[in-house]
């Protein structure tokens, strides 16, 4: 495909990327949005076999297809920096072994079998397996209580 013809190609698809765009509510980073579309547009040109249907159908699919991609990279990307950021924000809860009285200002909220997960898991360094066997309770069992106080002490600090 020469230059000008994709050029009048991405003229005439530019009301399908701008459409898909609003539609995906992707308008906060346009330009690069409109560039993986064009992308899109370009590698369906190069993609398309005429006898499987129409090529606006074919470019439909892709561009839209990246767009979402595009979309789901950037919300992997900013759950990975807002996990890293809550965990910076609270390295010295994490950084070094806790004694049980370094957890008394974590207790206030947690439920007594939250409260034993807390003291054993990180003041006492033990594994759930551990956990489950010095209450006489499932794995399963301490799993939620550990996700149930995990829930808790993030609504705390923050």
């Amino acid at each position: 495909m020469k230059d000008t013809e994709f050029e009048d190609l991405a003229i005439r698809f530019t009301p399908l990327i701008k459409n898909q765009i609003k539609k995906l509510n992707l308008t906060h980073e346009y330009p690069k949005y409109e560039q993986d579309a064009l992308i899109a547009l370009w590698e369906s040109s190069k993609n398309f076999d005429e006898t499987k249907g129409s090529f606006s159908a074919f470019a439909y699919v892709k561009v839209r297809g990246k767009l979402l991609d595009a979309c789901r990279r950037e919300i992997r990307i900013y759950k990975k920096l807002q996990n890293q950021c809550v965990f910076d924000d609270h390295a010295e809860f994490y950084s070094e072994p806790h004694h049980e009285y370094d957890l008394d200002k974590y207790k206030k909220g947690l439920t007594e079998k939250q409260w034993k997960w807390l003291q054993q898991a990180i003041g006492q360094e033990k594994s759930l397996k551990e956990i489950a066997l010095t209450e006489g309770v499932s794995v399963e069992a301490v799993k939620s209580w550990r996700k149930s106080a995990l829930s808790k002490l993030r609504k705390q600090f923050n």
